[in-house]
This record gives structure tokens, C-alpha cells and sequence, in this order.
């Protein structure tokens, strides 16, 4: 149903329960858990494909206006479901107070240690070429 593009909530008034419960009842097993993510990674394909055929089945303008928006949230959902396949692709680069290229690396903060926050501030002061 997932991958069909039926919402949680359909699922779960359709089975009589609460989202809540639903989610829950997910969430309790790994192993479904797993595959209720999979599905929804695969139902990305379905809101963007949907996209297209709301705005190709617009008969007149004030539908295609309409279309165009339904189909901006159709695939903003398979973007946030499937970032990865659908997402937009952003490349950063920056440059240091010396002109070369600095390297960004995603960091967990609330892992470092004090001294490391303090070496990569200092890194990043220096980098902006403030003192």
C-alpha cells in the first residue's frame, strides 16, 4: 500500500487504528520497520510520476495552475521521502584566506570533545582570515 502511494493515515483508518498506533506498531520490530522504510523510499517513483500525469491531464488553464501546484508537492514529497534520487544536487566549495580550497566535512558536534571544539574553531577563525 505504501509503495501504491496510500498515506499512513489511510492505512490506518482503513485497519481501524490509530496513526499513532500504527507508527508504533512499525516501529516495535526492526525488521518491519526496515521494510516500511524501503516502501516508502520506493513510493518516491509513484509521487513523481503522479506529478507528471496531474499536469498532463489538465484540460483547460485554471486545472493546469492547479496541476502545477499539486505537482510541486508531489514532488516535494518523493524529494523528502528519497532525498538521495530525488533530491536537489548542491555543490559548496569555499575558499581559504590564502586562496586555495578549504574541505568540509560533516561533523557531529555533541561527539567532540572540548578540546577539538576549540581546535576547529580556531581552524574556522583562521580559515576566515579573522584573528
Amino acid at each position: 500500500m505504501i509503495v501504491s502511494g496510500v498515506t499512513m493515515t489511510q492505512i490506518s483508518d482503513e485497519m481501524g487504528v490509530s496513526l499513532n498506533r500504527l507508527l508504533t506498531w512499525i516501529e516495535d520490530d526492526p525488521a518491519r520497520s526496515a521494510r516500511a522504510r524501503e516502501a516508502r523510499v520506493r513510493s518516491a517513483r509513484f509521487w513523481d510520476e503522479k506529478a507528471a500525469r496531474v499536469i498532463e491531464a489538465a484540460p483547460d488553464k485554471f486545472e493546469l495552475e492547479r496541476a502545477r501546484e499539486l505537482a510541486h508537492h508531489y514532488r516535494w514529497r518523493a524529494k523528502a521521502i528519497a532525498p538521495r534520487d530525488y533530491g536537489d544536487k548542491v555543490t559548496q566549495e569555499h575558499t581559504g584566506a590564502g586562496g586555495g580550497p578549504i574541505a568540509i566535512a560533516a561533523v557531529d558536534l555533541r561527539n567532540l570533545t572540548d578540546a577539538e571544539l576549540e581546535n576547529m574553531q580556531m581552524l574556522m577563525v583562521k580559515a576566515s582570515g579573522s584573528t
